[in-house]
């Protein structure tokens, strides 16, 4: 593209370029919109901004780069990439490759899991990615909040997050619910809270789900965050027994405590996911909340 251009003209040409590339895609996206957040990105300002002055030239650096990353949109490159930045719950988090992107529907989690949390409650959060499940509660509610992560670069995020928004986490390495487990072995502290709340977006998808998959995700956010084993539910069993051994330790040094688990699901696992956890904890109430699309997403399972 030669010869200078207003913020007008970038988009139309970003519009045209995305809205080509996005026909090979199965779920569509909205080109436009995702060149007006990749502009107002690239010039540091709002999407109103570029409507009220798009007869504005913008500066050749700044029409390149913004160039470069339309191109990378254009390859399917998610749009929180190339940002770095992802909307949830109200507040912006800081997201890269080592981070599955946080869904609008997982806030469907959070809001079922404030349903259940209380003055006596402890939160924790297991495989917390980004911190966003996390930091969202500790936020909202201020009671003491765990998060649990096995990969460094990973966590490493979740902890920028942290500090960037001023949540008050303390993060624990190792898988799903074993560190907390050891903490209790080592530490009656744990055994002293009467209500847990176990929150979990662990990967739930079924390998041939991810090879179906458009490749905005495919190709580019992490596969161990998204497949779940032959039935997407492997690591949900392992956290289910986990949190019995944990109960067991806690029964046996004389503490009864009262656990609200709280994951996301596949809407195709709506009646495997509920007999996995009743198979684990057979006097527990569950029940199933739907998500944007009125499609089960989460299940809470009340254990006491």
């Amino acid at each position: 593209m030669d010869g200078a251009m207003t913020i007008f003209e970038l988009l139309a040409w970003a519009g045209d370029a995305l809205k080509a590339a996005d026909a090979t895609r199965s779920v569509k996206q909205n080109p436009r919109l995702d060149a007006q957040v990749l502009l107002s990105y690239v010039l540091g300002v709002n999407s109103a901004y570029l409507f009220t002055h798009g007869d504005e030239t913008v500066k050749s650096q700044d029409a390149e780069t913004f160039q470069r990353l339309v191109a990378r949109r254009a390859r399917h490159e998610p749009v929180a990439y190339l940002t770095q930045t992802k909307a949830f719950f109200g507040r912006d988090f800081f997201v890269n490759q080592h981070v599955l992107i946080p869904r609008p529907d997982t806030e469907i989690l959070v809001e079922a899991a404030l349903g259940v949390i209380d003055f006596r409650s402890t939160i924790v959060d297991i495989g917390t990615g980004s911190g966003a499940i996390a930091i969202s509660l500790e936020l909202e509610t201020h009671r003491p909040t765990f998060a649990i992560e096995i990969d460094r670069d990973t966590k490493a995020v979740a902890e920028h997050n942290a500090r960037n928004l001023g949540a008050n986490i303390t993060f624990l390495d190792g898988s799903l619910f074993e560190p907390f487990v050891n903490l209790a072995i080592n530490d009656l502290t744990p055994f002293q809270n009467s209500h847990l709340v176990i929150t979990a977006n662990l990967p739930y998808l079924t390998p041939w789900q991810w090879e179906a998959l458009d490749p905005d995700v495919k190709n580019y956010e992490p596969k161990l965050a998204l497949v779940g084993g032959a039935d997407g539910l492997a690591l949900y069993d392992e956290l289910c027994n986990q949190i019995r051994t944990y109960l067991h330790e806690a029964s046996r040094k004389g503490k009864r405590i009262a656990v609200d688990l709280v994951i996301e699901i596949d809407p195709s696992q709506k009646l495997t996911a509920p007999a996995l956890l009743k198979s684990h904890f057979p006097s527990a109430a569950i029940k199933t909340i739907r998500d944007l699309t009125h499609r089960e997403r989460v299940v809470v399972a009340s254990i006491r």
